[in-house]
């Protein structure tokens, strides 16, 4: 078994937790953040979690969730419903994590980094992804930027999908970051580029 190279080390030298997307996943969070642009969509991820990885196979966005420009409310009797459905027929697969958008307000540009309301919600152990949607100013193609988002644009918006992780509860909430990939929309390279 080898070591884990320099570009697998996070800015503290730890190991980086990378989460791969699917492309139904992809694309069911770059939808479901489009469709209700200038508000928060959020839903679930469906996966397998592995020592830092996730395999996220399915995003399901909460239908009902109520949101705002600046956050998204869900009714936790409904989510047991989902729990139950997951529980009898995920088949291996579990729940993950969530997924939610962060959407420009004002002059204010939509990034990935989490909020101090979703660092306090956020559950221990499982992978967050946030994805920022703004306006574009012009086309890009999909890539993985070296800090781990994955960047690009579609119709009128440019989006940055990023993703965190909380170990567990302490006060203040600190997380690490996940470097974000999906193969199916960047392509494989050996490196990020910038």
């Amino acid at each position: 078994m080898t070591a884990p190279s320099h570009n697998d080390r996070d800015e503290r030298g730890q190991t980086r937790i990378k989460a791969y997307l699917s492309l139904p996943a992809f694309l069911t969070i770059l939808s479901s953040a489009v469709e209700v642009f200038r508000k928060e969509t959020l839903g679930y991820l469906i996966g397998i979690k592995g020592e830092n990885k996730f395999i996220v196979e399915y995003a399901i966005p909460y239908q009902t969730a109520e949101s705002t420009t600046t956050h998204s409310t869900l009714d936790f009797n409904r989510a047991s419903r989902i729990n139950e459905i997951l529980e009898r027929l995920a088949q291996g697969r579990e729940y993950i994590g969530d997924f939610h958008s962060h959407t420009v307000y004002g002059k204010m540009p939509a990034t990935v980094l989490p909020s101090s309301t979703d660092l306090l919600w956020t559950v221990p152990g499982d992978l967050s992804v946030i994805c920022a949607v703004n306006f574009k100013k012009k086309s890009a193609r999909w890539r993985e930027n070296s800090r781990g988002i994955l960047t690009g644009t579609v119709g009128a918006y440019r989006i940055e999908i990023g993703g965190y992780y909380v170990a567990k509860a302490h006060f203040g909430r600190q997380y690490r970051r996940v470097v974000i990939k999906c193969p199916p929309a960047t392509g494989i390279r050996e490196r990020p580029v910038d």
